[in-house]
């Protein structure tokens, strides 16, 4: 397990973004979002509770990765809107077809396979072949 304090200051860090563009309190509505949705997905139990701008983020390494991914997602959606927002040169085109975000979007699928794959109870065969002996 890793922690990670100020999560939400940290993604925005990692990504370019400020306080400017969105509250750390609203990032971290987001990476709880985030947290449930992968939680509903893959069967884990990360547990994420917002703190006015300054929770702290404790997960597998894997699960970090992918509630990183999942955020950015999220915060694009939440900066851009599609063609609804304000600004008149953008359009849901421009951001589905953003090489950022389709990257981030193929990451964020791939981490989630990897985490279902890995909260997956191990089959069970049973076969009928007789027990080895040794000789």
């Amino acid at each position: 397990m890793t922690a990670i304090s100020n999560i939400a200051q940290r993604i925005l860090d990692e990504n370019n973004y400020t306080t400017s563009d969105i509250s750390t309190t609203n990032l971290e509505y987001l990476i709880k979002n985030v947290c449930d949705e992968i939680n509903s997905e893959c069967g884990t139990s990360i547990s994420f509770t917002p703190s006015s701008g300054t929770a702290s983020l404790t997960a597998t390494d894997a699960e970090i990765v992918t509630i990183k991914l999942g955020t950015v997602l999220y915060l694009r959606a939440y900066k851009d809107r599609g063609p609804n927002t304000a600004q008149a040169s953008l359009s849901i085109s421009s951001l589905t077809g953003d090489p950022q975000y389709t990257l981030f979007n193929k990451r964020f699928e791939k981490a989630l396979e990897r985490l279902k794959l890995a909260t997956r109870e191990p089959p069970i065969y049973i076969t009928n072949e007789p027990t080895p002996t040794t000789e």
